[in-house]
């Protein structure tokens, strides 16, 4: 599953929220402000992301409190839309109620639909919503013929001209061109945030992505923004480094049995991402697409910031992995799954 981001998706996530707020203030009678919501004397965030996916309509995900509506509902009207968020607000509350060990659609589920007077359509969320997928697949079909609409050989790009103009009529759908969207992926997932997933992070900006260490209830994500190769690739670094940390600070007490304890281990991960980077000098090409993805992630993560933090620096863990580091090697993982030219950049 990927969530995705453009000018169009950013649009169309402020009349989701809009709708969202209607839904909750005057059908189920919830204070809400901007981004939290009030149930039973608490406060609780609630986000909103727009994603892909062939089947999914949308998700409601407990740990980050996040709502997730398909991609193809841009092309649907309001009461369709509010129709999904009815659905997924009804999961919220059925987590809030009994907690995550409750059947996802079962007599809880449906007890709240019946309670804030929503028909059965909402509680199946299926039905109404099959033509939307169905329009969703026919204008992917539709982009990919227009693309061949612009090949060299003339009769092939006339022929996939008229089989697009024939869907678009049969179906009578209007296609707008798509600008180029952005994917935020979450890469690893761990139970609290640490140095070794911050070193990580470090070193995924040299691939063309920027990371972000984003906290939920009970874990932290590493997340990542960029275009949807460089997310891919990135993905496999991530995994990758998860393991390659392990092994390579495995041999490093092999090597000098006085590497022992978290200082030394956190410093050593410290010094891998430090050396890998020294011999990585940021090109101006990925200066630049830094620059816009920092200009996005504020616009994706409001409150984004920073932190620093104190820790125990162990000098000769640091200087073992920054040795490891110079020589850290990922492009023979990643030149199996990816085409070549694409490593020439990247690592």
């Amino acid at each position: 599953m990927e969530i995705l981001y453009s000018t169009t998706i950013l649009a169309f996530l402020k009349k989701v929220k809009r709708l969202a707020r209607e839904i909750l203030r005057e059908e189920m009678g919830i204070p809400v402000g901007h981004s939290r919501f009030s149930y039973q004397g608490y406060s609780y965030p609630l986000h909103f992301v727009v994603f892909d996916h062939p089947s999914q309509l949308g998700f409601f995900q407990t740990d980050l409190f996040e709502i997730g509506v398909n991609k193809a509902f841009l092309l649907e009207a309001p009461e369709t839309i509010k129709d999904i968020l009815r659905h997924e607000l009804a999961h919220l509350i059925v987590f809030l109620k009994y907690g995550a060990g409750v059947p996802s659609h079962g007599k809880a589920f449906r007890e709240v639909c019946q309670s804030y007077g929503w028909s059965s359509e909402v509680s199946r969320s299926i039905a109404p919503m099959e033509s939307t997928l169905k329009n969703h697949r026919i204008v992917e079909k539709v982009r990919k013929l227009l693309s061949l609409a612009e090949s060299s050989h003339p009769h092939e790009a006339e022929e996939a001209t008229l089989k697009a103009q024939h869907l678009l009529d049969k179906y009578n759908i209007t296609y707008t061109p798509e600008e180029e969207e952005t994917v935020l992926m979450r890469v690893l997932e761990k139970k609290r945030g640490n140095t070794k997933l911050q070193a990580i992070a470090s070193i995924l900006k040299s691939f063309y992505v920027y990371p972000v260490l984003n906290r939920g209830k009970t874990g932290v994500y590493l997340e990542i923004i960029g275009e949807r190769l460089a997310t891919q690739i990135a993905e496999y670094v991530a995994h990758f480094l998860d393991h390659q940390f392990e092994a390579l600070w495995r041999e490093a007490q092999q090597e000098d049995s006085h590497l022992k304890g978290m200082a030394s281990k956190n410093s050593f991960f410290r010094g891998l991402a430090e050396g890998f980077q020294r011999k990585h000098v940021p090109s101006s090409a990925l200066m630049r697409i830094e620059k816009n993805l920092v200009i996005l992630a504020q616009k994706i993560y409001p409150h984004l910031s920073s932190r620093s933090a104190s820790f125990r620096h162990h000098e000769k863990g640091a200087r073992k992995g920054r040795e490891k580091g110079k020589n850290l090697s990922i492009r023979e993982g990643i030149s199996k799954r990816f085409p070549p030219f694409l490593l020439a950049r990247k690592c």
